[in-house]
């Protein structure tokens, strides 16, 4: 798992953050970032999913939101084509680097830490398969991910209507998430993070029921 990273801006500046994770790969957060007081953009009840279960008075923030606001104002003003390289320092002691990445990969991932990996009730549904993702994974292993996510309770290959609502679910907080942010900093970089993966849930739904299929046509061929 990630345990910190380190970004270097075409500015010659960088960037440093730390990341902290339970042994079941949930993040762990401590000391959010907020400048006098909670900042509305991040509080549950601004823009809270309908799906979500979390009562305002004992969480007053959005825990995405939450991870967001850790790294959002660092970000808040910076464009999302911005050509950065990137040091990813692993758990394990081992390391490598991304070269020249859009700002906004960097955000998208640190999007899909705080939306599957830390509290959220409804990205926490589908936990297990976006856990397993080795780090800045690509577009074709997040539809899988979701792919697993879906096939382990569909029936046939098909998508049961709790299905179905999850990824209604799953789209509400990427739009919210993209609402909130949307009212800090003057750059797209922090925004266009959720985009990408609330364009990669879109485009999983539009061809869910195929990918399922197929997926567990395969897991029974790999068993026989």
């Amino acid at each position: 798992m990630i345990q910190a990273i380190r970004i270097h801006l075409n500015d010659g500046d960088t960037m440093n953050w730390d990341f902290s994770f339970s042994d079941h790969g949930t993040m762990r957060l401590t000391n959010v970032y907020v400048q006098g007081g909670i900042p509305e953009w991040i509080k549950l009840e601004n823009f809270q999913c309908p799906a979500c279960t979390l009562d305002p008075q004992e969480n007053p923030t959005c825990p995405v939101a939450e991870v967001m606001a850790k790294y959002a104002f660092d970000l808040a003003d910076r464009k999302s084509f911005e050509m950065v390289d990137v040091e990813i320092f692993q758990t394990d002691g081992t390391s490598f680097t991304l070269h020249e990445i859009p700002l906004q990969r960097v955000v998208g991932e640190l999007v899909r830490l705080g939306a599957f990996q830390y509290e959220c009730p409804v990205g926490r549904k589908v936990k297990e398969p976006m856990t397993g993702l080795p780090p800045f994974p690509n577009n074709e292993e997040i539809i899988d991910a979701f792919t697993r996510a879906f096939a382990e309770h569909a029936a046939n290959g098909e998508l049961e209507a709790d299905e179905m609502e999850l990824l209604e679910q799953l789209h509400d907080l990427f739009g919210n998430l993209s609402i909130r942010l949307d009212q800090i900093g003057r750059g797209d970089a922090h925004l266009n993070g959720v985009v990408i993966l609330h364009s990669l849930s879109v485009l999983f739904s539009l061809s869910a029921p195929e990918l399922v299929h197929k997926f567990i046509e395969q897991e029974k061929r790999h068993k026989s």
